[in-house]
């Protein structure tokens, strides 16, 4: 686990700079320099690329992570994989184009009454599916190889900093808004050109054409194993992406708007998992090749419990705070509507990571055709609870879609793991990372607050970052993160 926790600290690090960028471009740069509907646009042309992306990829990423262990024996054989998976990668995404032309009509049907400029971005949204399958297999080939810096570094500071630096180029007319979505594209591109380029550089990257010297059975266990990987991608882009698009037709780009800027706040609770699920992703996989069960059942519940308190704290920061947010942002009044929905989407997400490391275990095992399943379930229940609430609740169904999904689908993932494997991620610890989560919160709720939106922000951050170090110190729910704040209180000791 010590190079998981290693490289986990450093993609942190980039994470949390990631979310300063993040957090400065989607509450201060397009609220200030887009108008509502161009940045809901812009958010939803995003989003139905990513949603557009697996059926394109057909399982390559994670195929490529499940593999290349085998492979990794010498520079030639490994060439001789990832070669493949390049091409194999080449017609997958012409067989999608080909199908895509069957339906797309149907499905643009559905922004035509309140958010017809999308079908104008047909092309445009084709085109980043594209560059975001390829951006998947290079940084699933990081991974394998248990490197998530790089990667991590290009998806969260390059490619956040160089839409901020767009939207400032559009504000002051240097660009049109049709070339400043052109140009997102194209930051993507340039994103996988860099992600390729260094992999040369570093010379961990090699081409053997000799595919065909790679063995049938092989090959048919690989196809077979995309497929259904395949509806596990679709299935967490559908549970994680389709409200946007669902906002957007029910009501318009606008709201959309409003929508990303809560979700966005609520997202950034679960940005401790992201960089646990990384390194932990390769680490399962490779455990299972070598049958090594009892070091996947340690990161299930090191996962759980760690995800829990470090989710927990960030969730309080962001919930305690949100006024302060609000009241700092560009047109804040605007945007505030989405106050309830930021709640909501956090607890969804806090629920996500109390439930560990499940879908990568799952996947990575002899069980990842059950995979499909709960996939097909969680699809038909997300887009049902949208189609039921948003018409009914608005902006708040929408987030109570994704946190009922989430529950649903991890709780299912868990009672499988458990009947399958005989682990679960949860113990006494749980309850006690809940405890603090829930004592902080409302201990915060008696604390006297001050006018200044920024002032208050930064005094409300202090006293809760005090009080849940001292809930932890007392309740030590986590080996791993006691390790950690140790030297610290060892410090004020002497």
């Amino acid at each position: 686990m010590g190079i998981v926790i290693k490289q986990s600290a450093y993609a942190s690090v980039i994470n949390y700079i990631g979310v300063a960028i993040g957090a400065f471009t989607t509450m201060i740069v397009f609220p200030k320099f887009l108008t509502q509907e161009e940045f809901g646009l812009f958010r939803v042309v995003i989003s139905m690329a990513i949603i557009l992306s697996p059926f394109a990829q057909l399982g390559l990423p994670r195929s490529t992570l499940r593999y290349f262990p085998r492979f990794n024996t010498s520079p030639k054989a490994a060439g001789r994989f990832f070669t493949f998976v390049l091409i194999l990668g080449f017609f997958t995404i012409l067989l999608f184009i080909l199908l895509f032309q069957l339906v797309d009509d149907w499905v643009f049907s559905f922004f035509q009454k309140n958010a017809s400029d999308l079908v104008h971005q047909y092309w445009l949204i084709i085109s980043l599916a594209v560059i975001l399958v390829y951006i998947s297999i290079i940084e699933a080939y990081y991974k394998a190889q248990l490197n998530v810096i790089i990667p991590t570094f290009m998806r969260e500071i390059f490619l956040k900093a160089s839409s901020g630096i767009l939207a400032l180029l559009y504000f002051f007319d240097i660009i049109s808004f049709e070339w400043f979505l052109k140009y997102i594209v194209i930051s993507y591109a340039v994103s996988l050109v860099v992600l390729v380029v260094i992999l040369l550089l570093k010379k961990q990257l090699h081409f053997n054409f000799s595919i065909f010297q790679l063995k049938k059975p092989f090959v048919k266990e690989m196809l077979k194993y995309m497929v259904f990987i395949m509806a596990g991608a679709v299935g967490s882009v559908i549970v994680f992406q389709i409200d946007q698009l669902m906002v957007t037709g029910f009501m318009g780009t606008s709201y959309n708007a409003i929508y990303v800027i809560a979700f966005f706040m609520g997202t950034v609770i679960e940005i401790p998992r992201r960089s646990i699920s990384q390194m932990s992703d390769a680490i399962i996989a490779n455990a299972f090749e070598n049958e090594r069960i009892d070091e996947v059942k340690k990161i299930y519940k090191q996962s759980s419990i760690n995800q829990l308190i470090l989710g927990g704290f960030v969730f309080i920061l962001v919930v305690i705070n949100l006024d302060n947010i609000y009241a700092i942002m560009p047109k804040g009044d605007d945007y505030i509507d989405g106050k309830l929905v930021a709640v909501v989407i956090g607890i969804s997400k806090l629920i996500l990571m109390a439930f560990g490391v499940n879908s990568e275990i799952i996947i990575s095992s002899k069980y990842y055709k059950s995979n499909i399943y709960f996939v097909l379930i969680l699809a038909a229940l997300t887009v049902l609870f949208n189609a039921i609430l948003i018409p009914e609740f608005g902006l708040i169904g929408a987030a109570l879609a994704t946190l009922f999904s989430i529950f649903l689908y991890n709780l299912m993932k868990m009672i499988f793991i458990y009947h399958k494997l005989h682990f679960q991620p949860f113990s006494i610890h749980t309850v006690s990372a809940i405890a603090i989560t829930v004592i902080s919160f409302v201990i915060l709720n008696y604390i006297p607050q001050f006018e200044d939106g920024i002032l208050n922000a930064i005094y409300l951050s202090v006293i809760a970052s005090i009080i849940f170090g001292l809930l932890m110190l007392i309740f030590k729910p986590s080996k791993e993160i006691d390790t950690i704040i140790k030297p610290i209180k060892d410090k004020f000791k002497s």
